[in-house]
């Protein structure tokens, strides 16, 4: 096991672990990125910001994709419509991941952390690599009978991306690249 798992919530040093849930309530409520968990990087907050909007239009393409155990009582057009948002909603969220995670890395890099600390880099692009593994199951397996399946899955992704990853990885990279030594001077 590396550090980072072994570290406690790096969310803050005064927040608890309800500050998770807190967040998950607070953007379920407001469909906004949570105080607590915005990192103070512009464009890392700018994307994270997305992940808000792709959960909120997720949410819209089904009457009740809680409930619902399948599609089968929704008309084949209704099926076509909700197929195709998510589909058009997966594309984003995938043509997003490729995109933030390498804005992330490429962050780590420039920062140094990934020279001063490789294991917490590591954990953090493992969780990457994770969450894109889950995107790609959720696009393998779309079947028009089963696609608020698909969005159950998709929104836990999302949310756990915005509760989990956010608090317990990108926190502490938005931490790191604080601080004034966090990047190679060009004197």
């Amino acid at each position: 096991m590396n550090r980072q798992r072994e570290l406690p919530n790096p969310v803050s040093a005064e927040t608890s672990l309800d500050v998770v849930s807190d967040s998950a309530a607070y953007w379920l409520a407001r469909g906004e990125l949570p105080p607590a968990l915005v990192t103070g990087h512009k464009l890392i907050d700018f994307e994270h910001r997305f992940l808000i909007s792709a959960i909120a239009n997720l949410r819209q393409v089904c009457i009740d994709h809680v409930h619902l155990q399948d599609c089968t009582g929704c008309s084949a057009g209704q099926r076509q419509t909700c197929e195709s948002s998510v589909v058009s909603i997966l594309g984003d969220v995938f043509a997003f991941i490729l995109d933030h995670f390498k804005t992330e890395e490429a962050v780590m890099r420039d920062s140094l952390l990934l020279m001063v600390d490789r294991d917490v880099c590591e954990a953090h692009m493992e969780d990457h690599a994770a969450i894109s593994t889950v995107v790609q199951e959720i696009v393998s397996s779309l079947d028009p009978q089963h696609i608020v399946s698909r969005i159950r899955e998709l929104d836990a992704l999302l949310a756990r991306w915005v509760t989990h990853h956010i608090a317990l990885h990108d926190m502490l990279l938005s931490r790191w690249i604080a601080r004034d030594d966090s990047v190679i001077s060009n004197r």
